[in-house]
């Protein structure tokens, strides 16, 4: 019998204002350093994965967002290397209340408005493909076929 998978699970915010998203530049993270990326991170035991959301955006960037505002976007099964996968919940939210600011300057370079197809070049891979996808709810990342 094969061993049963015990992915990690991580939740990811597209946060929207005037056709443009924010993204926060990594570093000190150990993956992808340098690089951007959603606003997220990862769900805790026994957490409600949107409640981890309104968490983790608290943490990073210092605003509230709420339940009724999360609008569910995609779940990506994404394959990191041989050894590493990735189950990650992505939502949409365009109303917040408070001002976006750095709260992990330890873990974060920078902060930046960017719109969808004029993003930095190095952001990480996942996302422009993700956005570019539609309407699909699931987009397995990174699978090589068999």
């Amino acid at each position: 019998m094969k061993e049963q998978n015990k992915l990690p699970i991580s939740v990811q915010l597209i946060l929207e204002k005037e056709d443009k998203i924010l993204l926060l530049k990594r570093k000190n993270t150990g993956y992808e350093d340098g690089k951007y990326s959603l606003p997220g991170g990862h769900v805790e035991a026994n957490e409600e994965i949107r409640q981890a959301l309104i968490r983790e955006i608290k943490e990073e960037v210092g605003i509230d967002i709420y339940m009724q505002d999360i609008e569910f976007y995609k779940v990506l099964n994404r394959k990191i290397n041989q050894e590493q996968e990735y189950i990650d919940f992505i939502f949409k939210v365009n109303n917040w209340t408070g001002n976006i600011t750095n709260e992990e300057k330890d873990k974060c370079e920078e902060i930046i408005w960017v719109e969808i197809d004029k993003m930095p070049k190095n952001t990480l891979d996942f996302i422009p493909e993700m956005l570019k996808t539609g309407n699909s709810s699931y987009l397995p990342y990174n699978w090589e076929d068999d």
